[in-house]
């Protein structure tokens, strides 16, 4: 009974599904769930040894349909149904390689469509992934959702998409199932030639500003004193870079870039409201809300960073 539940080519258990049998290894489908391994066998006498012959997309021999619209491969002795074809394609005809790629693909397709990011950093991820798939081989421990993972994230830096960073792209990959722990980043940084450059903090501000200036408390508050948001948005953002250049890059090191963009946004607001002689529109807890940027650590960097900087700067304006 135990032979009856078992692939004929790779031994491993078979599962029913949809009245047919499919390997839970190598993607083998049976006709009919109620038939023996042995009818299986008699049926489809597409050996694995067969199959290795042949890469995807290559001549396998003539098809013939039925009136059942059942495909007769001239290489085989039975029948098949287009399922059982999707599974050879799915699993037989790739060598290990391109089933790596194939994985790589389907991930980065399934992550590109969630996040709404452009195609061409789909086909530059996907680049970067063939790349990285060499050194997989050499360092123990890297998954494939880890070479997408990391793929994705320097294609988005190195073509400047702030929507979306590190963190987030991490709690997207968890939603699909696939855990990767930063460890495992690390760990392709250091052995692959695709280096992870870390973005700097006037990156991101195209991410910070629009965020906070959408909270609809910010916006009401915006009215009160411009014409528009837009209005607002801009001298803010020119306020926020002048604070910021007036901190040392060499002191940045070791923050997250993003953190200290959304406090730099901050300190930018306090700024521009010492220049217009008007009550700061927001607080550090709005940035944290608006960011999702802890709000100690807005408070704190402040503080490191920008309270010295900000003093710096209304000095040389005057104020």
């Amino acid at each position: 009974m135990e032979r009856e539940n078992t692939c004929p080519l790779c031994r491993s258990k078979l599962l029913l599904v949809d009245y047919e049998l499919v390997c839970t290894s190598c993607g083998y489908v049976a006709q009919s769930g109620l038939e023996t391994s042995q009818t299986v066998s008699r049926n489809y006498s597409l050996k694995a040894d067969l199959l290795a012959q042949y890469e995807l997309g290559s001549y396998i021999g003539s098809v013939d349909l039925n009136s059942k619209g059942a495909c007769r491969l001239s290489i085989g002795e039975g029948e098949s149904s287009i399922r059982y074809l999707k599974a050879i394609s799915d699993y037989g005809l790739k060598s290990s390689r391109n089933n790596e790629g194939h994985s790589c693909m389907k991930i980065l397709s399934r992550i590109c469509d969630k996040v709404e990011l452009p195609e061409t950093i789909l086909v530059h991820a996907l680049k970067l992934s063939q790349d990285l798939l060499d050194a997989r081989s050499k360092v123990k421990g890297i998954t494939i959702p880890a070479i997408c993972l990391y793929s994705l994230i320097v294609a988005c830096k190195e073509s400047h998409i702030n929507k979306v960073n590190t963190k987030k792209l991490m709690e997207i990959f968890k939603a699909y199932g696939y855990r990767i722990s930063l460890s495992s980043l690390i760990k392709i940084s250091a052995e692959v030639t695709v280096p992870m450059v870390p973005k700097a903090s006037e990156d991101y501000l195209s991410v910070t500003i629009p965020a906070i200036v959408s909270n609809p408390i910010v916006k009401e508050k915006i009215m009160k004193y411009y014409h528009s948001p837009t209005e607002y948005e801009r001298k803010l953002y020119r306020a926020t870079i002048s604070v910021l250049a007036y901190v040392d890059k060499r002191r940045r090191g070791g923050h997250n870039p993003y953190a200290l963009a959304a406090t730099s946004t901050y300190a930018g607001e306090v700024a521009l409201s010492k220049m217009e002689k008007r009550r700061p529109i927001f607080s550090q807890r709005v940035v944290s809300e608006s960011v999702e940027v802890a709000e100690y650590t807005i408070r704190e960097q402040f503080g490191e960073f920008f309270r010295d900087a900000l003093l710096s700067f209304l000095s040389q304006v005057n104020c």
